[in-house]
Order: structure tokens, then sequence, then C-alpha cells
């Protein structure tokens, strides 16, 4: 059995001091656990500091920052994928979310001379890294098709990949779109929901499954990727075609309750709710090939301060969304710590006036002797 020495009234501080430090350093690591983190961060490029997600981009596409078009004020993040034979993907990748339930928001822009393709052209996309690490569809797409805009919603049935597609209105090049997505995301047993506002405007929904209930949950991919501009895919759907250039701004991610709703206006003609209903929840994946990431970046132009790893596929894209948690678990660490050692020095500076109080006191009763 150990020896329980008393501690002395002048020993007090020191255990206080003990105490509190090992309190404070504690909570200041709880508090810096990532989850949390993980699922709420945003985005407005407006600090050069800010640490950004990773950039997956194929070929010779770019991410830059600079003065927002259209009359908006600060700066926004411009996007683009020439028209090469090879470039075909310039997005930012946000990992680190759970599969619960998310509010993501975003504006974007397309300039006033964009050009009408009867193809896709993908500006947000929710994507679910599978187990095997091959490629599959996103799980939810927000695209440019033609002069619309359109969702697209995946889930397996019986082994074979299921698609709705969702209108969501035509397309105002030279207009800023606010965008929110309210998304819960469905399980093998159990359905999920999708409700999309622009402009504070209700346009469309989706009930069902939205998921492929296997790998890791959807992350989320936001910039441009045309996936028939794919170099396997031949030259024929890039002639005639110009560059994709798009601009983004005010991404925020938020974890919510599940179908929680935002504060909207009542739907307008042009933008009625689109419900649609998968049938089955089933797994199984379809892959179709993963591509390659580079990066590059336009002279007299500020590029996006993410990190790039040409050559990476796309299911080895890493983020930086948990770091961005990181730097404010430091903070909170840093502070914890910061605290714990100002407390322990008021301590030390009591105890030694106490030391020196009582060596005091004993000085005069022996000269009183």
């Amino acid at each position: 059995m150990p020896l329980a020495i008393p501690l002395s009234p002048a020993g007090r501080p020191v255990r206080l001091v003990t105490a509190c430090t090992s309190a404070l350093l504690v909570a200041g690591l709880a508090a810096a656990s990532p989850a949390a983190a993980a699922d709420s961060v945003s985005y407005d490029f407006e600090s050069p500091s800010q640490k950004l997600p990773f950039m997956a981009i194929n070929g010779f596409g770019r991410v830059l920052v600079g003065p927002a078009p259209g009359g908006k004020s600060g700066q926004a993040a411009r996007v683009n994928i020439p028209n090469d034979g090879r470039s075909f993907k310039s997005e930012l990748v946000i990992k680190g979310l759970d599969a619960g339930s998310h509010r993501f928001g975003f504006a974007n822009y397309l300039p006033g001379d964009w050009q009408e393709r009867d193809l896709d052209t993908i500006v947000a996309q929710w994507f679910s890294t599978q187990d095997d690490g091959e490629g599959i569809k996103p799980v939810v797409a927000l695209s440019v098709h033609g002069g619309d805009w359109q969702l697209k919603v995946h889930w397996m049935s019986n082994g074979e990949i299921q698609e709705t597609v969702i209108p969501l209105g035509a397309a105002r090049p030279g207009h800023w779109n606010r965008w929110t997505f309210d998304i819960t995301w469905s399980s093998a047993g159990k359905p999920g929901s999708i409700a999309v506002t622009r402009d504070g405007v209700t346009i469309g929904s989706h009930q069902g499954a939205n998921n492929y209930h296997r790998g890791e949950p959807p992350h989320f991919r936001i910039g441009a990727y045309r996936p028939n501009w794919r170099p396997e895919k031949g030259p024929s759907k890039r002639v005639g075609a110009s560059e994709a250039v798009l601009f983004l701004d005010d991404v925020a991610i938020t974890s919510t309750a599940a179908g929680s709703r935002p504060d909207v206006r009542p739907t307008t003609p042009g933008g009625a709710v689109s419900p649609s209903e998968s049938p089955e929840l089933s797994t199984g994946p379809t892959p179709t090939g993963s591509p390659s990431a580079s990066s590059s970046a336009l002279a007299g132009e500020a590029p996006v301060s993410g990190d790039t790893a040409p050559g990476a596929s796309a299911h080895e894209a890493r983020t930086d969304a948990i770091a961005h948690g990181g730097v404010g678990r430091v903070g909170v660490v840093g502070s914890a710590v910061g605290a714990a050692a100002a407390l322990a020095g008021g301590a030390f500076v009591l105890l030694r006036r106490r030391n020196a109080k009582g060596s005091t006191r004993s000085a005069h009763r022996r000269g009183a002797h």
C-alpha cells in the first residue's frame, strides 16, 4: 500500500496547479475531437492564408482565386477545363463527412458566354469511394445539360445502378446562383431524402435510396467535370466546344438533424418540386474506373492554396477537410495549455510569496529570542 504523505499548506497550491492543469488539458483534447470539426467546414476564398481542400484536376485544368464576377464583391474561385483532348475535371474535394444528414450551401456563376451543349457539365457531386477502390457513378450530381440544371440520383438494385433525373429549371448565365442541398443519406434499411433550393426557392426533392450502402460515406466535390471529355471516349464530344469556365464561392457544409429543412419560399413556375422514389434498397457496385490528377496555374492569378497530387487517382485523393478541423483543434489545445501555464505561473508566484512570508516570520521569531 503506498505511503500517504500529508501536504503542508504550502503544498496545496502545487496540488491545485496539478489538478487544474490536468483538467484543462483533458478539456482541450476533448474539444479537439475531429468529428465535429470535419462535419462543419466553410470556404469563402477571401483569405490568402486559408487552407483549402485537395484539388482533383485531370489534365491541365485549373482552380484559381481572383475577383468575383457578375457584380459580386470579394473573391471567388475560377474553375476551368480546357478543350485540349486530355483535360476533363477541375474540382475541390471535401472528405471527412459522416453518413448522416448535412446541409450543403454554395454559390456558382456561369459566365454570360457560357456555351450550351447537349452534354453534362457536373458542377457539384457527392461521391462514394468503394471498398475495392474502383470508380463508380456519383450517388448525387448537379449538372448543366443544354440550357437547364438537373440533378441525377443513383442507387443499387440487384447489383445494377439505378438512376433518376430531376429537372431543376433553366440555367441563367451571368447570374449568381445560391444553392442549398439538405441531404439525409439512406442506409440499407432506411430511405433517405434530398431537398434542393436555389435562390431561396425549393426547386426539387427526392425521397428514397440515394446511396450505394457500401464503401465510404459520400464525400463532396465542387467545381467542373465533363465526363464525356474523358480521353477514352474519343474526340467526337469535344468538336466545336469551348473550354468550360465557371466560378464558385461561399461553400459551407453543416451537420444537421435528419429531415431538417431550410426556411424557403414556396416553389414558383419553372421551379416545381420534383419528387421521386426509388423502389428498392440493395447493394453492389458497377465499376467505371477512376482518373488521375494534376494541376497548374495561370500567370498573374493567385492559385488556390490547396494540396495537389499529380498522378493520384480519384479514390486516392486526400482532402484537407479533417486537417482544417485540425487547425481549430490545435488552437483549442494551445488555449488549454496556455491557460494551464498561466494558472501554474500564478500558483507558483503565490507559493513563493507564502514561503517568503513564512521565512520573514521565522526570522522575526529568531530575533525575538
